[in-house]
């Protein structure tokens, strides 16, 4: 990760994507009836009764990602997604996804024996540059032959079409989602197989402005059993979407975004953005719509974040909107923040100061190292050269710096020799250390974070100017001093307290996927979630052992548990 410091932000932020190709205009194609077997178990219950059939012809289904065999029933962490929505990886085609059919009714078009043949009829016909097969064979590889067939009676066949076995195969738009046997109800997790694949068929030219009506699929060949589970499109358009061009002016909750059109008939534009890089899909609803003109203020961001954005066209022409754009990023400054934790896991060694951070003064060396940390794999060192000239960094902005309730805490240490100090205070102009007013002197005289008195809490007074920063000095003696694990919290807290309850609790798995589990949770009153800037995006009063927070984005949390005691505990969390 390349680190930049606060004042080159606004450099960074004009970072774009763009591109004068046509994208891609992915659509779901509905089944609206043809499928002949549920083979998906899902709910609670049996799988026996979840399911009409297996997928291979000796027992075996696909299992659901909310399948129990009983209410009390450990949750499953693979299978198919609950919506029965695959979201492709396949890297040619980024934003596919395939709707399945019901996963409580028949959602497979099950093809057994060679001229075995059926017809899946599309809930609504859409014209297609290319049409994707989402399928699968079980207990060996299988051949059909899939025939397209157009509104105006006509059609177009597509032979010797190849379906690999369901483990193993390349191509697959969905792996690892596991299995369950229906005699006996055994799950088989698996982090790799079994898998559905991703056939691309092409139209013909004469074709690609004609809606599809149905497919008609026939198995030819093959020991397997064919498994037909969806189709989407690269709908057909005369709606292009436009293209984008550099960022401009980006704050630490704002930035405009500008597009070139590239359809005549565009009336107006939509706009979707998301701190993850998922193309949406065609279907998305924009976060903000109905452009007129080629400009657009995004506003009520997150500071120190980065964002990817789309935007398509509204068109008076016959297909009447395009595709999403290829995508555009960028990168909002840094803001004020309520609280912080900062164990520098997150930035690659050598790296100068984290982000929002300034090197302020001073001719000593300073950057993240792996050198000995207190936790995780990193930890930021100041080293104070011969000239013995002392070295400053400033923290992040801190919105309630002369509130007097809030404290900085962090572990250090000096290389060795006698004691060193670190002085904690504040400097009311970033850019000259001339301006920094002590607040308390760390004698620092442990070699090792683990070593007793390694931790250190500074109290910082409500005398403080507001818009001042906190800003740590090393003294001017030729040590290298560590520091790991730094804190700007609530004065109230007890960290006798806090460590105490942290050597009982654990919070797991961490990384966690969607559920995060808190050990002892009958000492737990709230378990409030933060993202890295300290805002709070989500508060649970007397919570259960398993916390659900699906609904997050991927990315680093703070984890904050408030005991009965009137005590809290703050730790770090990443969702993947």
């Amino acid at each position: 990760m390349k680190i930049k410091l606060l004042f080159g932000v606004l450099n960074v932020a004009t970072l774009f994507s763009a591109t004068f190709m046509m994208a891609q205009n992915f659509q779901t194609m509905p089944v609206q009836s043809g499928y002949t077997a549920d083979v998906i178990a899902n709910g609670v219950g049996s799988s026996s009764l979840s399911t009409s059939s297996d997928v291979d012809g000796v027992s075996f289904a696909f299992v659901a990602r909310d399948y129990q065999l009983t209410s009390s029933s450990t949750p499953l962490t693979y299978g198919i997604p609950a919506n029965g929505v695959i979201n492709t990886v396949v890297a040619a085609t980024p934003g596919l996804s395939f709707q399945l059919g019901n996963l409580s009714g028949n959602n497979s078009l099950k093809l057994v024996a060679a001229s075995d043949s059926g017809v899946l009829t599309f809930a609504s016909p859409k014209a297609a540059f290319r049409l994707y097969m989402l399928s699968t064979s079980g207990s060996g590889t299988s051949t059909v032959q899939v025939q397209v067939n157009f509104t105006d009676n006509t059609n177009q066949i597509f032979s010797g079409v190849a379906l690999s076995d369901w483990y193993g195969g390349t191509n697959y738009a969905i792996q690892g989602i596991g299995r369950i046997n229906r005699a006996n109800d055994v799950l088989e997790p698996n982090s790799t197989n079994p898998r559905l694949y991703q056939t691309l068929l092409t139209l013909d030219a004469a074709n690609q402005t004609k809606p599809i009506q149905s497919v008609t699929v026939t198995k030819t060949a093959g020991t397997g059993v064919s498994n037909i589970f969806a189709f989407s499109a690269d709908a057909y358009s005369d709606c292009v979407a436009p293209t984008l061009q550099p960022v401009g002016t980006v704050t630490s909750s704002s930035a405009q975004v500008s597009w070139t059109p590239n359809s005549a008939s565009a009336v107006s534009y939509d706009i979707y953005y998301s701190t993850t890089n998922t193309a949406p899909a065609a279907g998305a609803a924009p976060t903000i719509s109905g452009v007129t003109g080629t400009t657009r203020l995004i506003d009520n961001l997150n500071p120190n974040t980065t964002y990817y954005y789309w935007v398509r066209s509204n068109c008076s022409s016959a297909t009447g909107q395009s595709a999403w754009s290829f995508s555009g990023n960028f990168k909002t400054a840094c803001g004020a923040v309520t609280s912080l934790f900062e164990n520098f896991d997150s930035y690659t060694t050598g790296s100068i100061v984290p982000d929002c951070w300034i090197r302020l003064a001073g001719t000593g060396s300073q950057t993240i190292t792996s050198t000995t940390p207190a936790s995780g794999t990193r930890n930021i060192y100041q080293f104070n050269s011969a000239s013995n000239t002392p070295t400053y960094v400033v923290l992040p902005v801190f919105s309630t710096i002369n509130s007097g309730n809030y404290q900085l805490r962090l572990k250090a240490r000096v290389s060795s020799g006698a004691p060193g100090t670190l002085t904690v205070g504040y400097v009311t102009n970033t850019a000259d250390a001339g301006t920094f007013v002590p607040l308390q002197a760390l004698a620092i005289s442990n070699t090792s974070y683990t070593a007793a008195g390694s931790e250190y809490t500074v109290a910082v007074p409500a005398a403080v100017p507001a818009g001042a920063r906190i800003a740590i000095r090393a003294a001017n003696d030729s040590k290298s001093y560590y520091w790991d694990d730094v804190y700007w919290e609530t004065a109230q807290l007890s960290t006798s307290e806090v460590d105490a309850h942290k050597r009982k609790l654990s919070i797991y798995p961490n990384p966690f996927k969607d559920v995060l589990y808190v050990s002892e949770i009958e000492k737990v009153t709230a378990v409030t979630i933060s993202d890295v800037t300290g805002r709070i995006v989500r508060t649970i009063d007397n919570p259960t052992k398993e916390v659900d927070l699906r609904f997050l984005n991927s990315g680093l949390y703070m984890v904050t548990l408030k005991f009965r005691d009137g005590s809290q505990f703050t730790t770090k969390a990443i969702k993947n």
